[in-house]
């Protein structure tokens, strides 16, 4: 033997022969992939399998072959025409198929298919059949060839179901045939009418003998929602194939949905769900969401019953949310329910909807407000048009709402009519920071920037912390810059206003006010409204004002405008006239007295103001024999005046004027004679005691004569 390796022969034979081997293997190689992967061949065998299926194949000429690690052959440009339309149904840039070694001894085995950047084109017609339905079928039946590996790379497909079209794009694809069980992983994105674009990932063991074939069955779904944000959703459960029905049926599903827009998670759980291509249907479905808006904390639970959607129609045989808002001030209760079903393909309809909430305070005494108990319906349209009709109690009064929602490509407007019997806005007006946010001013922009509500808003009884007013009607309108009530119609104060009221979104927040007074008991009036008591009467009044702020100390520091006041047969109160001029002569103040009063026929005011003072004011009032005129001043934020007035008594055509001034509080003023005026010229006290005293003592006479006189018109009037 060691000979024989020393021998030149051998190596000589050796290499001859491994020479003429490997050209032989070569040989046999060629003419294995040429017999095998023969273009024409391969067309005709294709064609084969497509027999009495309505779809042609069609391939370039020129294909590549390799015989390692599997014998290989590369189809190009491969199109499956539809024999009838010529139009490809499917078109594969390249067509990788892979053959496993037994394929050259016995049945042929695809070891490995590979499709890359594959177009395929689904469409499904009016009696439900789809284009590529007759190769499925035929598959079936040449079930003979079998494939273990199955590869898409960058697919994309366009399905057209007859009422939408959706796309799968950059669709990736692995399936692998372990024998007993195969493994299924894709993932691409989706995206068509109706629906957000979406990328998702899909894996899941399919086991063939088993009750439910396909299991451990994972899809995970990434978009963006234009109002939820980045979301992404994850589905888990086991599910087998119901031929007849073309549905898959799940056993028990866990689920969970995130949203990065206020922490929306939501995470729940079904059973026997079933799923098909445009077709859900949901026996059971219950969730639990958490979110978080602000300093409110959200729990909410979610339950809905024979749940499905079929050919783009949703349907809830019955559906319920109760949910639960906290911040560190309130908490606030709200359950929604109801039953919703798609009339036809563009309008949907919630019937019996009942919607009940409350509001409370945290750690503190019981604050209910925002207490509904409504029951109705809300229906609309895919273009998102809709209408809500509600009845029952808001804040235990009885209520009843009619809203339509009316949404084009730019705007949505909100227009109809509330009626409340009766409102009581203290629980609302007492503290306001529960209600409002603190960004409340840029949460409004952003509602409403393509958005507007006009409603007719009618309340037969609004009560606040100091006043009842009843009949209120008036005309609602927002949008982004203004909230107005125009025209607004009240019964207060036993008489009416009318006028208008409008709040402007600016920096600093602004208002103004237009209101016509008829018929009203004024001291009620003014009181509640400025603060001040000390008139009397039924009053005519016109206010035109406007300010800035958003408490009642910037309103009045910034108050602007001016009012007209006209007041009959009233008092003014805390002053005497008469009581003046008849115990004044040592004297020049008058202290204010609450049981002191001063009735007069009419009295008129006329009041400017400018960033909270009023300057140049006028008033005029007269009495059965006197007349009182001047001017003043007033500001509002401190609640002050200052008047400087005459009183001028009336006998014949004689008249004696007497200056008062009247300063102080509103509460409380002081009224003070004039005493430089009375005694302008006058040198010693003497005489300008002696000029106080007789003028008052005057004044007093004439008075006395003048009532004397009415007194004694007045009787004989009365006699017959």
């Amino acid at each position: 033997m060691i000979s024989l390796l020393h021998s030149g022969k051998f190596w000589l034979k050796l290499i001859i022969f491994s020479c003429l081997s490997i050209i032989l293997l070569l040989a046999i190689d060629i003419a294995v992939l040429h017999y095998l992967f023969n273009a024409e061949e391969i067309n005709k065998r294709a064609n084969a399998m497509m027999t009495n299926s309505g779809h042609q194949v069609v391939f370039d000429q020129d294909i590549n072959r390799a015989m390692f690690p599997r014998p290989t052959v590369t189809l190009h440009n491969v199109r499956i025409k539809n024999k009838f339309s010529k139009a490809d149904d499917i078109h594969i840039d390249d067509m990788k198929i892979g053959l496993g070694w037994q394929s050259l001894f016995g049945r042929m085995t695809i070891e490995k298919l590979q499709l890359t950047n594959a177009h395929v084109n689904l469409v499904r017609d009016s009696q439900g059949q789809w284009n590529l339905s007759d190769l499925w079928e035929q598959q079936h039946k040449n079930n003979q060839l079998k494939i273990n590996r199955f590869i898409l790379e960058n697919a994309s497909f366009r399905i057209n179901d007859g009422q939408n079209i959706q796309k799968i794009n950059q669709l990736n694809l692995q399936w692998h045939n372990l024998g007993n069980n195969s493994l299924l992983k894709l993932d691409g994105t989706l995206s068509g009418q109706y629906m957000q674009t979406m990328q998702c990932q899909l894996s899941a063991v399919y086991r063939p003998d088993a009750v439910m074939q396909w299991q451990d069955v994972n899809l995970e779904v990434k978009t963006k929602l234009p109002s939820l944000g980045d979301s992404n959703g994850q589905w888990h459960f086991d599910a087998r194939w119901l031929p007849q029905q073309q549905l898959f049926q799940t056993t028990a599903v866990q689920w969970q949905w995130h949203s990065q827009h206020n922490q929306l998670h939501i995470s729940g759980n079904g059973q026997n769900w079933q799923l098909g291509w445009a077709k859900l249907l949901l026996p059971q479905l219950n969730g639990v969401a958490t979110a978080q808006i602000g300093d409110n904390e959200i729990n909410a639970t979610l339950s809905a019953s024979n749940t499905s959607w079929i050919q783009n129609q949703w349907s809830l045989s019955q559906f319920q949310i109760d949910s639960g808002w906290q911040s560190h001030l309130y908490q606030t209760a709200l359950t929604v329910s109801g039953q919703l079903n798609w009339l036809d393909m563009r309008h949907w309809k919630i019937s019996n909807l009942s919607i009940n909430s409350h509001q409370d305070a945290v750690n503190a005494l019981p604050y209910l407000r925002f207490i509904s108990d409504l029951t109705g319906s809300l229906h609309g349209d895919d273009n998102g048009n809709a209408q809500l009709v509600l009845q029952g109690l808001f804040d235990n009064q009885p209520v009843d709402i009619n809203l339509n929602y009316q949404s084009d490509k730019n705007s949505g407007k909100v227009n109809g009519n509330i009626h409340l019997v009766q409102l009581n806005l203290r629980p609302y007006t007492d503290n306001t920071t529960g209600i409002l946010p603190s960004d409340w001013q840029k949460l409004w922009q952003n509602w409403f920037k393509n958005r507007s509500v006009n409603i007719l808003l009618n309340i037969d009884s609004l009560q606040t912390h100091k006043v009842q007013l009843n009949q209120l009607k008036t005309n609602l309108s927002i949008d982004v810059h203004n909230f107005t009530l125009q025209p607004f119609s009240i019964q207060m104060y036993g008489g009416n206003t009318q006028g208008m009221l409008q709040i402007s979104n600016a920096n600093p927040l602004s208002w103004k006010i237009q209101q016509h007074v008829n018929n009203v008991q004024i001291k009620s009036f003014l009181q509640d409204t400025f603060g001040w008591h000390n008139l009397d009467g039924t009053a005519d009044a016109d206010f035109e004002l406007h300010g800035n702020g958003i408490n009642r100390n910037q309103w009045l520091s910034t108050l602007t405008g001016n009012a007209k006041l006209q007041i009959h047969q009233g008092f003014w109160n805390g002053i005497d006239i008469n009581n003046i001029l008849q115990n004044g002569e040592n004297q020049t103040t008058v202290a204010y007295n609450e049981t002191s009063q001063t009735p007069f026929r009419i009295i008129k005011l006329f009041i400017p103001v400018e960033n909270g003072n009023s300057k140049n004011g006028r008033i005029e009032l007269h009495a059965d024999n006197f007349d009182i005129k001047g001017v003043g001043s007033v500001k509002w934020l401190q609640q002050q005046m200052d008047y400087n007035v005459l009183i001028a008594t009336r006998r014949a055509q004689q008249q004696n004027l007497l200056p008062l001034r009247i300063n102080g509080t509103f509460s409380r003023p002081s009224f003070t004679i004039d005493y430089q005026k009375l005694t302008a010229g006058l040198h010693t006290s003497q005489q300008k005691q002696d000029s106080l005293r007789q003028t008052l003592q005057q004044q007093w006479l004439w008075l006395n004569q003048g009532a004397s006189s009415s007194s004694e018109t007045h009787t004989s009037a009365r006699q017959p």
